[in-house]
């Protein structure tokens, strides 16, 4: 069996990220997604608009992950990773054979390597959780 594992807060779930995670279910067999906790979000830019529960329910409702677990703890990572060990803990806990992320991403989570096999998907373009929140912010 093949487990993978992404990682984030999937605030505003839009098609960009059911397309992503489609994409990873089909790659593995297992799918794990480690949801980023409210507090580890608040630590960065702010209050998610969905508390952990509802985000939670809306991934798994989504049919892609087999799990969804909690991703948090104090910051120790440098730049736009800010959880390095926790992840660390995460790969090697539920003993995933890799990590796979958007392309945005690159490179940033080559710390697991080590680990796991890492890589990285192309984002779905045109759509962001940032560009919603733009577009809300001015009406439309």
């Amino acid at each position: 069996m093949t487990r993978i594992m992404t990682f984030g807060a999937f605030d505003l779930l839009h098609y960009g990220h059911m397309r992503l995670l489609q994409r990873l279910s089909e790659r593995g067999t297992y799918l794990i997604v480690a949801l980023a906790t409210d507090e580890l979000i608040g630590m960065g830019k702010g209050l998610p608009f969905y508390p952990y529960a509802i985000r939670r329910e809306m991934l798994l409702h989504t049919r892609y992950p087999n799990e969804v677990v909690p991703h948090g703890g104090q910051p120790d990572g440098v730049g736009r990773v800010r959880l390095v060990a926790g992840k660390i803990e995460l790969v090697q806990h539920f003993e995933i054979d890799e990590v796979v992320m958007g392309d945005d991403w690159l490179g940033e989570y080559d710390f697991l390597k080590p680990y796991c096999r890492v890589s990285y998907e192309p984002r779905t373009l045109d759509i962001s959780t940032t560009l919603i929140r733009r577009k809300a912010a001015i009406g439309g």
